[in-house]
């Protein structure tokens, strides 16, 4: 599902709900806008949630950093480095998820902690020694990606009928090129959610 829906889309742009003409080559647009701000944010699997199982490679003894994660399943270590998940770990009492008030802020977790009451280690540098089970993704859409994926949608979807990527006139008031970039407004917005550390793998 795309960030901001087609009945949204297409009231922002002026068309109403019961011209259905052009709502095939709309969604494409949503689509590609969604692809556009994945990359602009670096946010690989974007904000929506998928349930999987993911591998990382630890770089501490004392935490590991993942992927964006709405809530976790099941967390596994391989110790020793035989390419079996022999040690299951317990939330609260071995592990806590960070940061703390990510879910009350609305964002995911993105790095796993060791717990302060429990002596245990996470095998640094044994190469996808960490297993984790979870749903990942975001815990909702944050509506300033949903207006920035209207904004952008809207740029794109003006852009066909713009030749040589030049909308407006100087009858109208002036010229605005179109950039390769996002929209100016859409990068405002899409600012705070734009990641920035790497992960261990």
């Amino acid at each position: 599902m795309s960030y901001a829906t087609l009945a949204e889309f297409k009231s922002a742009i002026g068309i109403g709900t019961a011209d259905v003409t052009d709502d095939t080559a709309l969604q494409s647009v949503l689509d590609a806008t969604d692809a556009l701000i994945d990359l602009y944010t670096d946010r690989k699997n974007g904000f929506g949630t998928a349930t999987e199982t993911r591998y990382y490679t630890a770089t501490d003894y004392q935490y590991v950093l993942i992927d964006d994660l709405v809530s976790l399943t099941t967390l596994t270590t391989d110790d020793d480095a035989n390419g079996t998940y022999e040690t299951t770990w317990t939330v609260n009492t071995d592990y806590n998820l960070a940061p703390a008030n990510a879910a009350l802020e609305g964002f995911p977790y993105n790095e796993i902690d060791v717990s302060v009451t429990w002596p245990r280690n996470f095998p640094r540098d044994v190469y996808r020694g960490v297993k984790v089970v979870g749903v990942f993704g975001w815990p909702a859409v944050p509506s300033a990606v949903k207006q920035a994926a209207i904004i952008q949608a809207g740029a794109v979807w003006s852009s066909r009928t713009s030749p040589f990527g030049v909308i407006g006139s100087q009858d109208l008031g002036g010229i605005l090129r179109q950039s390769r970039a996002l929209h100016p407004e859409a990068q405002v917005l899409l600012e705070a959610y734009r990641r920035r550390e790497g992960l261990a793998r």
